[in-house]
C-alpha cells in the first residue's frame, strides 16, 4: 500500500519549475503541500486523543451538518487527499486526520498497528470531534478500518471504499511479483529508482517529479524504513500477505456504500472489489479505467464526480 503524497495539480502549478530552481527538494515539496492546503481552504489542526497520543488533521471552514472523514491508507498522510478535497470541500465540511503512526500524528513505537488497534484509535480520534453526521471515505487501509469502524460502532450515515484492503479474491500484480521481489521492493526504500518503482505501482500515469524532490522523499522514507517495517507486519505476515480478512465484518454493515476502483491498480486487484459488493448488502460498485490504487491523486474531478452523484443519490446533505 504504497502512496505518493505530492499533489500534481500543485505541480503543474508549480511548474514554473524554474522560479523555484534555487530551491531545495524538500522547499519545493513543502510549497506545493502548503499550497495545495490553502487552495483547498483547509487548516492544519491538533488534537489529544489520549494523555500520549496526539492526532493531526485538516479541517476546512465549510458548514454542513454532515462531515466526510477522509482516512488515508499505508505510508500515506493527511495531504494524500487534497486534490479531492479541493473538488469536494465547498459544499461539505471535511475532516482529514494523519492516522497514528502516520504524518504528524504521534508515531510510538510500542503499540500495535493492527486493523483492529488502529480502527479503535481512529473512534477515538472522532468522539474527541464530536461530530452530528458522518460519513467514511477510505482509500486501501483505510478503506479496511473506515469498514471496520462501521462494522464496529454503526454511527456513520454512509461508507466509501476506494481500492480498499480487507477482502481478497484475486491476486494483483504486485502479488504475482512474489514475495522475494516484493520485499525488495517495498522495503527499506532507500534509492530514487526504488521509490520511483512504488510510484509507478501506485499510479498508472505518475506525475513528473524533480530529481531534488524525489531525493528528498527518498531520504525521508529511508529514515522511517525500520518503523514501516514494524507497521506492515502489523497487517500483514511474513509474505506481506494480510493477517485479517474483513468478508464477515462486511457482511454486517447495514449503511450505503460506494465501492470505487482504479481498474489498473497493482496493488490490489479491482475484481477485489466484486468481493466486497457482495459481502456488502446495500452497496455497488464503480470500476475507473485506467486509473490505478490512488484514483483520487490521479483524477480527483472524476472520483469527486462519483462522491457527489453518490451523496446525492443517498440524500446525504
Amino acid at each position: 500500500m504504497v502512496y505518493f503524497q505530492v499533489l500534481i495539480k500543485a505541480f503543474l502549478t508549480f511548474t514554473l519549475l524554474f522560479l523555484l530552481s534555487a530551491c531545495s527538494g524538500k522547499q519545493i515539496y513543502h510549497t506545493a503541500i502548503d499550497y495545495g492546503r490553502y487552495k483547498a481552504d483547509l487548516e492544519v489542526k491538533q488534537i489529544a486523543i489520549s494523555d500520549d497520543l496526539n492526532m493531526t488533521y485538516l479541517e476546512n471552514k465549510t458548514k454542513s451538518d454532515t462531515t466526510l472523514v477522509l482516512v488515508h491508507g499505508f505510508s500515506a498522510s493527511k495531504d494524500h487527499w487534497l486534490r479531492l478535497a479541493d473538488e469536494i470541500g465547498d459544499d461539505y465540511h471535511l475532516i482529514i486526520p494523519d492516522l497514528i503512526g502516520h504524518g504528524s500524528s504521534s508515531k510510538p513505537k510500542d503499540i500495535s498497528y493492527s486493523l483492529q488497534n488502529q480502527t479503535l484509535l481512529l473512534h477515538q480520534f472522532l468522539q474527541k470531534m464530536s461530530l452530528k453526521k458522518s460519513l467514511l471515505i477510505g482509500n486501501s487501509m483505510g478503506g479496511a478500518l473506515s469498514l471496520l469502524y462501521a462494522s464496529e460502532y454503526k454511527n456513520i450515515e454512509a461508507l466509501i471504499l476506494i481500492d480498499s484492503f480487507g477482502i481478497k479474491v484475486q491476486d494483483s500484480y504486485v502479488d504475482k511479483m512474489g514475495v522475494s521481489k516484493v520485499k525488495q521492493t517495498w522495503l527499506h526504500v532507500c534509492t530514487k529508482e526504488k521509490f520511483g518503482a512504488l510510484i509507478s505501482q501506485g499510479m498508472v500515469n505518475p506525475p513528473y517529479v524533480p530529481d531534488s524532490v524525489l531525493e528528498y522523499l527518498t531520504a525521508r522514507k529511508c529514515l522511517a524504513s525500520d518503523f514501516e517495517e514494524k507497521r506492515y507486519y502489523d497487517i500483514l505476515n511474513q509474505d506481506l500477505q494480510p493477517l485479517d480478512d474483513l468478508s464477515q465484518e462486511a457482511q454486517t454493515i447495514d449503511v450505503q456504500t460506494l465501492i470505487l476502483w482504479g481498474k489498473e491498480d497493482k496493488v490490489l486487484s479491482y475484481k477485489n472489489a466484486y468481493a466486497f459488493e457482495k459481502s456488502i448488502k446495500n452497496s455497488r460498485v464503480i470500476i475507473l479505467d485506467n486509473l490505478g490504487h490512488v484514483p483520487m491523486v490521479e483524477d480527483a474531478p472524476r472520483v469527486a464526480s462519483e462522491i457527489i452523484k453518490f451523496l446525492k443519490t443517498t440524500h446525504i446533505e
